[in-house]
Order: C-alpha cells, then sequence, then structure tokens
C-alpha cells in the first residue's frame, strides 16, 4: 500500500490530517514577530534575516507512506455444511516505511550575531551590547531549520550528530530519510459459531481478541512509523455471512458477502510515548526554549522555602521534557464490509467497499511509568520567548535578571527586557513589562500538574472513518486436492480532510488452501 501522492497540495486533500501546526504541510520561518509560523531563535538559530513581510524561510512535508508485508490466516471449523464451532487466527506480518520528506523551499539565514545590541531606557540611555551566556554561540548554533530538526547535519550517506550544540531536540525530530518498522503486528484471534447454515448461505458469530505484538510509539520522531495498533489490546465480535444469490445449470453463481468488527481498546503495552504541546502556549509550543530553574538547600537550615536559593541553568526545546508515557483508551474500533462475488466455472470476480472507523482516543499520562522513568519535574522549567535570565553586558560584567516570558508563543514573543542606565551603569527597570515575569518564582514556570501544563487533548488521535473500494480477480483448482486457489486484489481508500486517515492504494496476491 501507498499514499497516492508525495507531492500535497498545502491543504493536505491526500494526507487526510495536516502534519504543522500552520494548519497545512507548508510553513514560514522568520523571528518573533508573528509574522511567521516559526521563531527560528526557539531552534538555537539565532535571528534570522527576513524580507519585509518578516519571513526567512519556508519548509515543507511531502510525506511518502508505504505498507509492505503479508497477511496470514488459519481458519478452523468443526462442519462448514451445519452449525459447528469455528476458530480463527490472523497474524499480519510486515513493514511501514515512512519517508518525511522534508524540504527547505526557502532557507533560513543565521545573521551569526555573538552578541545582541540594545539601547537602554532613560535616564541617561547609551547603546550597549551583551550576550547571553545561556544561549550558545555562533559556532554552536544550529545552521539550518533542516539540522535542527533532524538532529545533526545530514550528508547523502549518514547523519552526523549535534552533541556540540547546546540547543538540540531529542524528541519530536523529523527524520532525514526513511524510517522503517518490520513487526509481527497485532495478532487477532476468533472463537465463535456457526449459528445458521443452508444451502442459501451461513451466519457465523464470533468472540474477538486482538493482542498488541505491534510497536509502541517512542515520540523520538514525527512522523513515526507504528505497526499495529499502538500497544492496545482489542476485545469484541465479529460477524461474518453469506448469501446465494443466483446461480444458472452453467455452473454461474453470484453471492453476496458481509463481514463486521467491533472492538474495544484497552491500555496495553508499557511505556508508550507522547509528545505534548503546553496548554499555555499554543500549536507548536512543544518546540518552545525552556530555561531549566534547580533549587538548592543550604545544609545549615530545615529546606524550607525561606532557606531556599534558585538558580538557573541551561535551555532546552520543550519537547525533551514535555514527551511522557500515557495510557492510551479508545471507547470503539469497527468496520464493515460488503462483496459481491460473480463465479463461472474456476473463475471468480468480485467488487466490494468497506467501512472502517474509530473514536476519538482519551489519553491520560502514565505516572507509573514517569516515575520509573524519572521524568523531570514540569514545575523546574520556564518558558522564557527571548528573555534573558542573565545578562554578560559589554564593560560592566554579570547582570542576574531570571526573566521569563510564560505565554510566549512559537511565533511570537517579545524582545528581551529593555534595560536602563548607561554604559558601566546598567541596571534592570523597577518595572516589567507585562507578560514578563520573574522565572525563580514557582508561579511563573510550567505548572507542576500535567493536566494543567500540558495539553493532553490535543495529542489525542481524533475519531476516524475511512472508505475503501476493493476488486479481485481469482482462479480456483475445484479439482484438485486441497483446492488451492489465487488471486489479484486491488483498493483504493478515500477519506477527507477533516480526519487523519490517508489515502492509499493498493495491490497484492491472494492464495488459500483447503483441506
Amino acid at each position: 500500500m501507498q499514499n497516492f501522492t508525495t507531492n500535497y497540495h498545502p491543504k493536505c486533500n491526500n494526507l487526510g490530517s495536516f502534519p504543522f501546526w500552520s494548519g497545512t504541510n507548508v510553513m514560514t520561518v522568520g523571528n518573533n514577530k508573528g509574522t511567521a509560523n516559526l521563531d527560528a531563535y526557539q531552534l538555537g538559530l539565532g535571528n534570522v534575516n527576513t524580507d519585509k513581510n518578516g519571513i526567512a524561510g519556508v519548509i515543507q512535508l511531502n510525506p511518502k507512506i508505504q505498507h509492505v508485508g503479508s497477511d496470514l490466516m488459519l481458519y478452523l471449523i468443526q462442519d462448514k455444511q451445519q452449525w459447528g464451532i469455528f476458530f480463527k487466527l490472523n497474524a499480519p506480518i510486515g513493514a511501514m516505511i515512512i519517508n518525511p520528506q522534508f524540504k527547505e523551499l526557502q532557507t533560513a539565514q543565521p545573521d551569526d550575531q555573538f552578541s545582541f545590541t540594545q539601547v537602554t531606557a532613560n535616564p541617561a540611555s547609551s547603546t550597549i551590547t551583551y550576550q547571553f551566556p545561556f544561549y550558545p554561540p555562533p559556532a554552536r548554533r544550529q545552521s539550518s531549520v533542516s539540522e535542527a530538526f533532524f538532529g545533526g547535519t545530514c550528508s547523502s550517506n549518514s547523519l552526523d550528530g549535534n552533541v556540540s550544540k547546546f540547543i538540540r531536540l531529542r524528541k519530536a525530530r523529523i527524520a532525514a530519510c526513511p524510517l522503517t518498522t518490520i513487526r509481527i503486528g497485532d495478532i487477532s484471534a476468533s472463537l465463535g459459531c456457526n449459528v445458521i447454515s443452508s444451502d442459501k448461505g451461513f451466519f457465523n458469530i464470533a468472540f474477538k481478541s486482538s493482542f498488541p505484538t505491534g510497536n509502541v510509539p517512542t515520540a523520538d520522531y514525527m512522523l513515526e512509523p507504528v505497526f499495529g495498533r499502538a500497544g492496545s489490546w482489542g476485545v469484541g465480535t465479529e460477524l461474518f455471512g453469506s448469501y446465494h444469490a443466483w446461480s444458472d445449470d452453467h455452473a454461474k453463481n453470484i453471492n453476496l458477502y458481509v463481514q463486521a468488527e467491533i472492538l474495544h481498546l484497552l491500555p496495553g503495552r508499557k511505556p508508550n510515548f507522547r509528545c505534548f504541546d503546553l496548554k499555555k502556549n499554543g500549536p507548536g509550543s512543544k518546540y518552545l526554549l525552556l530555561q531549566e530553574y534547580t533549587s538548592t538547600y543550604s545544609p545549615n537550615n530545615p529546606p524550607t522555602l525561606s532557606s531556599q536559593i534558585v538558580t538557573d541553568q541551561y535551555l532546552t526545546p520543550a519537547a525533551n521534557i514535555t514527551t511522557l508515557p500515557v495510557i492510551s483508551q479508545t471507547a470503539a474500533e469497527g468496520s464493515v464490509a460488503v462483496m459481491i462475488d460473480l463465479s463461472n466455472n474456476n473463475w471468480n470476480f468480485s467488487l466490494g467497499g468497506e467501512f472502517w472507523g474509530r473514536t476519538h482516543e482519551t489519553l491520560a499520562i502514565d505516572m507509573t511509568s514517569a516515575l520509573n522513568l524519572r521524568s523531570q519535574n514540569l514545575n523546574d522549567f520556564a518558558v522564557i520567548g527571548r528573555q534573558v535570565s542573565w545578562y554578560r553586558i559589554d564593560g560592566q560584567g554579570n547582570l542576574s535578571t531570571y526573566y521569563c516570558e510564560p505565554e510566549a508563543t512559537i511565533s511570537k514573543s517579545q524582545d528581551a527586557v529593555q534595560l536602563v542606565g548607561s554604559i558601566n551603569t546598567v541596571a534592570a527597570p523597577t518595572v516589567l513589562p507585562a507578560g514578563i515575569k520573574d522565572g525563580r518564582l514557582s508561579i511563573n514556570r510550567i505548572p507542576a500538574n500535567v493536566n494543567e501544563a500540558l495539553d493532553i487533548k490535543g495529542a489525542q488521535t481524533t475519531a476516524i472513518i475511512t472508505g475503501n473500494l476493493f476488486g479481485k480477480c481469482g482462479y480456483t483448482w475445484k479439482d484438485s486436492p486441497f483446492t488451492p486457489s489465487i488471486a489479484i486484489i486491488m483498493s483504493t481508500e478515500l477519506t477527507g480532510t477533516t480526519n487523519n486517515g490517508v489515502n492509499l492504494w493498493s495491490f497484492g496476491c491472494l492464495g488459500s488452501l483447503n483441506f
């Protein structure tokens, strides 16, 4: 199976859902004025040179999605001519390949400033230059948006690491090459009985269960290949029936087949990771820069708030901190398929349609796994936007300010706070601009309560429904032992732009033996 096109219209008509928070598969890059979808400073590029519209670059995703594999079925029945018990076992074996095909349609050019310039406010204002020691110098900044999202520079043969980069993504990256997972997918088993059996057809009903033998998400990459139900168990019911509609004296027959199933999906394999945006900061905020604040207690005093010394530490993208293990549950997943089959002697031709759907997912943070994995306390981190917690001012030395910007977004934030005074006597203002806070106060950092801090609802998979048209042409050796059969199958899946289903076409071969 493969998606129809790898050259998407910006509205992603064939992809189903939007890979970027821009609402398309294209995103603009700029600075912090809100004219572009992404502030390059947040990825560790520093400032970038923009045009008159505030745009420095344009990036694009054109994902290519493929499934390759086989579906193995064992079907045991007590008596197919009358009432009886049957057992069915299904094991999909295959690979899922996703190539994000990330491109920089217009490359953003960093200005490589080593220091930043600012005009101080009255009294006796003057132009000063300063550095933010926690923000890397140009040699250790990301050189491009691609390098930032890939997690390193990419050559034709390898992906170079970026351990020398102070600001680097460990989670929610975009792969520079195809990602492949090869698995035995979720094995399913059905146990039921042949309720009705006659010359005109039959009707089966069964209890069905699905076992989580596929892989589970790690959130290391955006567009991660997951083969199976992401580690969930499934329990439910399966129905299957046929009706002999017409025949003549020349071995021609028309049969109608119907198959349906519904499963309730339960939490399964752990840990199962998701990367979350911050609730206060909107879509894409998983890529915002965070400043860590650590608490040091005086050994000579009780560990109370009055004896706490708070020091700011390194910068990190939020995704490295907001990727957490989750518990996933889906109320129902189901499908119904109808097929009409025309047989003429040993040949048969079939045409059918299937509807498949799933209700919206419900997520909760898996606190037990989070504790076992020693996930960091969210309240140790503050969103800084473009604020500076420590100025190193030429001719004066260091000035600690501990500024943060709790409501900054990925595209818009305020410039660093304007200091006051003149050279050698520069100081912090007594009144801060609206929206700028003191990061030493825990109330100005990310809430410790994950339900208050994270946009959990936004990370949930939405409800989905797809339609699939399929056809089959086959041949059966009816007079041979085991009645072997072989068929060619083709299908096309049809989705809209309102759900996260992908438009796929497929081609395959079907074979069977009876004994």
